[in-house]
């Protein structure tokens, strides 16, 4: 436990029970200053150095909106009746509880205790987080040779002279270890256990600075702010905007209390004693719904649920939060309710499965909404659609055409593939749709032969480079749409099986027998031109299919950016 003061805040509070299987519900209203403070934002983003990804399910803030509403609050009029919606966080040393008055059950008071974590060390933060995450997921050992924590130890000075002798092979192991085989790229589904290797990592690393000085507000990525949001007793799940934006009117108005301000400094306050005092006099009161749940599953079913039903967030976030806050039990457990909410989760997690699976050909090339990422990524539903045509066998359709091959080819032909075991139909689909099932070996496989063919991915400047999807005539939605749905057509019209993953490299090769290699790398002069437009996707697509069944000539360039009339 760590050895700071307690903060305790204490409110009037109503109880609802409302019904004998959920938890209660305590209703009540606090100052926004005071939110701050025992409240939570934990926020998906991703942190430099080393790349590590937070757990938080919160969007990161939009500051126009911010100002609206901090604009909004300074009118002493205005009121906004949303509750704030908060939930419990499990921790040691923190305690929220209610307290029933004796003379309802239902009337009482909201007691929240918890460290003063403002004044705790960088050690004590991360050695409280690492804590908490390895309650859930198990105990991670930091390998201090690892080439990952010799490169963070660079950065903060401890770099020793033969480690520094030695930095070229560490780069090499690094670049070796993203080698590996589908197996070893198929860890937790969650990848809860990469944020907390990130959190060991540096909660070693502190051990080993043995107290010397080190930025207050920062550490190799983490802001102090960020990383006390993770250790408060109560996470907010929904309202982040509406709390940011009245602590932010009560900082402009305590701003502007020029004349106070100085009187309270003639008496002696500290100026940043004013301030706070200040902020606290002038914030507003919000109403809050506190569920009195701490299992990280419920607070993220009602994030996702109170946002889709709402004002919807991005699926690429969506599907991010989903995949990186809970472990593979908890999503499990959570996944029924949110099936019955309109919600996929197998979906988003086969999605994250592709983008973080450092064997697939899209490893870091799918936007997953943080607000990091770089531009021109795949968008997250085309990477969805291409992985429904493989793993659920549909949607094979070239946009010129009415059939669907991949669904056709699962008709005829996937009993008879050995690379399921059944020759019953549902049961050989439900093996082969699995989440972990035969169709993630197919896709990899036939992903990678495609890029090795048809691409590359060195030089951005040529047309069929793997990775831009703005300017690349192949890493795009439609392009990628088209290969992987006449690829099918292929396996339809030919009759083929697929008994092994091995199977896959002899298929592609004979379904490219004749077709050039430099085919999307040639400039189809589409300045001007919006490809994802039904004419153009169907142009694009009877191009490829003519010209693979006859091979002699490349279409003319001109013709991508003519649309086929319907």
């Amino acid at each position: 436990m760590i050895k700071v003061e307690t903060k305790k805040y204490e409110y009037d509070a109503v109880r609802v029970i409302q019904t004998e299987n959920s938890k209660p519900l305590i209703l009540f209203g606090a100052k926004a200053t005071d939110i701050e403070q025992w409240a939570g934002i934990p926020q998906k983003k991703t942190l430099n150095p080393g790349s590590a990804e937070t757990t938080g399910f919160q969007r990161t803030e939009n500051q126009n909106r911010l100002r609206q509403l901090s604009s909004f609050y300074q009118n002493k009029e205005n009121v906004v009746q949303n509750n704030l919606i908060c939930s419990l966080r499990k921790l040691k040393g923190c305690k929220v509880e209610f307290l029933e008055s004796q003379h309802s059950k239902m009337v009482g008071k909201l007691i929240i205790e918890f460290p003063d974590f403002y004044t705790a060390s960088w050690l004590a933060l991360f050695g409280l987080l690492r804590e908490s995450l390895e309650s859930r997921i198990g105990a991670v050992a930091v390998d201090t040779s690892s080439p990952k924590y010799l490169e963070l130890k660079s950065r903060v000075g401890l770099f020793s002279e033969d480690n520094e002798a030695n930095s070229e092979d560490i780069e090499d192991d690094t670049e070796g270890d993203s080698e590996g085989g589908i197996e070893a790229a198929i860890y937790e589904e969650s990848h809860l256990n990469d944020f907390l290797e990130d959190i060991a990592i540096r909660h070693e690393l502190l051990k080993e600075l043995n107290n010397e000085e080190i930025d207050k507000d920062k550490f190799l990525g983490f802001d102090r702010v960020s990383l006390i949001s993770f250790l408060l007793p109560i996470t907010l799940v929904d309202g982040q905007h509406r709390l940011k934006g009245a602590v932010l009117a009560a900082e402009e108005i305590a701003n502007n209390q020029r004349q106070e301000g100085l009187d309270l400094i003639k008496k002696g306050v500290s100026p940043e004693e004013v301030f706070s005092g200040l902020k606290n006099k002038y914030s507003r009161e919000l109403p809050i719904s506190l569920l009195m749940e701490d299992e990280p599953k419920e607070q993220v079913f009602q994030f996702v649920v109170i946002n889709q039903k709402a004002t919807p967030i991005g699926r690429s976030l969506l599907g991010t939060i989903i995949s990186t806050t809970l472990t593979s039990e908890e999503m499990e457990s959570v996944n029924e309710r949110l099936l019955a909410s309109g919600i996929a989760l197998d979906d988003a997690r086969a999605i994250t499965w592709a983008v973080r699976n450092a064997a697939s050909p899209f490893y870091g090339l799918v936007e997953r909404g943080t607000q990091s990422e770089q531009k021109d990524l795949l968008q997250w539903n085309v990477m969805g659609s291409l992985i429904s045509i493989f793993r659920e066998l549909k949607g094979g359709k070239l946009f010129h055409a009415k059939n669907d091959y991949a669904k056709r080819w699962k008709e005829k032909f996937l009993t008879k593939s050995e690379i399921v075991r059944s020759d019953e139909f549902m049961d050989a689909y439900q093996e082969w749709s699995a989440l972990d099932g035969p169709w993630q070996q197919v896709f990899i496989a036939f992903w990678n032969k495609v890029k090795q063919e048809l691409s590359q991915d060195e030089n951005p400047s040529r047309h069929n480079y793997w990775g831009n999807t703005r300017k690349s005539n192949i890493f795009n939605k439609i392009s990628l749409t088209i290969l992987a749905s006449d690829f099918f057509k292929f396996l339809v019209t030919t009759k083929q099986v697929i008994n092994s993953v091995d199977d896959i490299n002899t298929l592609v090769n004979d379904w490219l027998e004749d077709v050039n290699r430099a085919y999307f790398d040639q400039d189809w002069e589409l300045a001007g031109i919006k490809k994802d437009s039904p004419g153009i996707r169907a142009r694009w697509a009877e191009n490829w299919a003519e010209y693979r069944e006859s091979p002699d000539q490349l279409p003319q360039a001109k013709s991508y950016r003519n649309a086929k009339k319907s």
